[in-house]
């Protein structure tokens, strides 16, 4: 019995470091680790620099809840869904080319998110092309 009192916290300690260990929320992180995984692979992918990466994302994060608002419609169709998101996502490429003064890297980028895998259940990461 005295075994077992010391074991038991023992394990529950074992596995709160191991969570810890894997990004605090069970090896998923949260926004920050994903924020900053999206600026590694933008860097390494397209070669961007901090400052377009910023730019990037905040473009991003703006358009991110309207993504969402059009996804979570339920009034709407599959087919008026997609046409909006077609055309949200036009007008973010274009939002990319004025705020980069660049048109070609806004191109890049678009093409970037919209080869971007899909989340199991349908949905892009945040902020994804969708």
């Amino acid at each position: 019995m005295k075994r077992l009192l010391v074991l038991v916290p023992l394990f529950m300690l074992l596995g709160f470091g191991a969570a810890q260990a894997q990004g605090g929320q069970g090896g998923q992180g949260g926004p920050e680790r994903f924020r900053e995984q999206q600026k590694v692979r933008l860097k390494d992918s397209l070669g961007l620099t901090d400052a377009q990466i910023e730019t990037v994302l905040k473009v991003q994060q703006e358009f991110q809840p309207k993504m969402r608002e059009i996804r979570m419609d339920q009034s709407a169709s599959e087919t008026d869904k997609a046409a909006k998101i077609k055309a949200l996502n036009e007008e973010r490429k274009k939002k990319w080319a004025a705020e980069l003064k660049d048109e070609a890297l806004a191109t890049k980028i678009d093409d970037y998110y919209s080869r971007m895998p899909m989340r199991p259940g349908g949905n892009r990461p945040p902020g994804g092309n969708n």
